[in-house]
């Protein structure tokens, strides 16, 4: 059985491509309360995985279900108050209905809040303080929907999901940018830019067949080898890349890369470029083709299942320029679980 990463669909919009999900438990999100979840806990709602059935499991309060699930017979709308892992700017969702075929909600909408501190579920249910980021709209049964939300220009930092009138849901992925408060650190502090909870999103890569090229900058080490990014082998001449968009732009003055868990199939060997663009730091996309990337890190050797740290290496020339984004180049192919882009942010 093959054992590669989900998938993102040919036809789903910009903001899954280009933003990562601020809900998943992989980043911190947390279910902090629901109306009902007789059938199957929130909590599912909110993994990173893809969703699975096994048809022959059932548990003491019916059939098992990889998502979240009330009872029937809701006369208005079932609700979870959820805390996203790393507050930030929403651009749109994915409201996943996998396997939910003959109890799926036929409706759901999306209210989203900032609070700071850390408030108690009773303290935010109060109705005046949501605002509605994506209205009433339609679902289907077993499908991924994709939806823009309608303000993606403030910092959130907790959601009401509601369906209606009750039913299954087996993912809610929150797709936006971290809001990183560079106030918070030191001047002259080494930041790693290329971090989830810094602003960094992986904006393009050449294949993550086995690994979801966004692993790549998630807090912490890899758990495990899927926990990374990982490409198919390679048949052919050729190399494999991914490009990382910085959180804010910076000067590149340490590296990390980490092959935690891939033993057998690390690249054997990378090599790091960078480059200032800033149209396309601004849409969240990979630079022009007329774009100038400076070698930052020469071709060198990597080990299984070790972290690499890069300083020295690093040419000087690379190192005194401003960056938007770096290009990390992986031959021939392989995974790797973590980067680690430490920079200083310009005076």
């Amino acid at each position: 059985m093959a054992h590669h990463g989900p998938t993102i669909p040919s036809s789903a919009p910009d903001f899954v491509r280009n933003c990562v999900d601020l809900l998943s438990s992989k980043v911190g999100g947390k279910v902090l309360g629901c109306s009902d979840q007789w059938f199957a806990p929130c909590d599912n709602m909110i993994q990173p995985s893809v969703p699975i059935f096994i048809p022959d499991k059932y548990v003491d309060t019916g059939k098992w279900m990889d998502g979240w699930e009330t009872r029937r017979h809701n006369p208005a709308f079932d609700w979870a108050v959820l805390k996203l892992g790393i507050p930030g700017y929403i651009q749109g969702v994915e409201i996943d209905t996998a396997f939910f075929t003959g109890n799926y909600p036929p409706n759901a909408s999306l209210e989203a809040l900032c609070a700071e501190g850390d408030p108690e579920l009773g303290q935010l249910l109060d109705d005046g303080m949501w605002t509605e980021i994506l209205a009433k709209v339609d679902l289907g049964p077993g499908q991924q929907h994709f939806f823009a939300t309608t303000v993606n220009d403030k910092r959130w930092t907790h959601l009401r999901f509601k369906i209606y009138p009750d039913g299954g849901v087996a993912r809610l992925r929150v797709y936006g940018v971290a809001h990183a408060s560079w106030g918070s650190f030191l001047p002259g502090e080494l930041i790693d830019l290329a971090a989830i909870e810094n602003g960094g999103v992986v904006v393009g890569c050449s294949d993550m067949y086995f690994g979801n090229k966004n692993n790549i900058i998630m807090p912490g080490r890899s758990i495990n080898m899927g926990d990374g990014w990982e490409t198919k082998r390679r048949r052919g001449p050729g190399y494999d890349w991914l490009v990382a968009q910085l959180g804010a732009p910076g000067l590149v003055k340490k590296v990390e890369v980490d092959t935690n868990w891939f033993k057998g199939n690390f690249p054997t060997s990378c090599s790091l470029e960078v480059c200032w663009d800033q149209d396309a730091f601004d849409k969240r996309q990979l630079p022009g083709a007329d774009a100038v990337w400076r070698p930052l890190l020469p071709n060198t050797p990597l080990r299984g299942h070790q972290r690499h740290f890069f300083r020295a290496e690093l040419t000087p020339e690379a190192t005194h320029a401003r960056a938007t984004h770096v290009r990390l180049n992986i031959f021939p192919d392989g995974g790797v679980s973590r980067l680690r882009i430490h920079c200083y942010l310009p005076q």
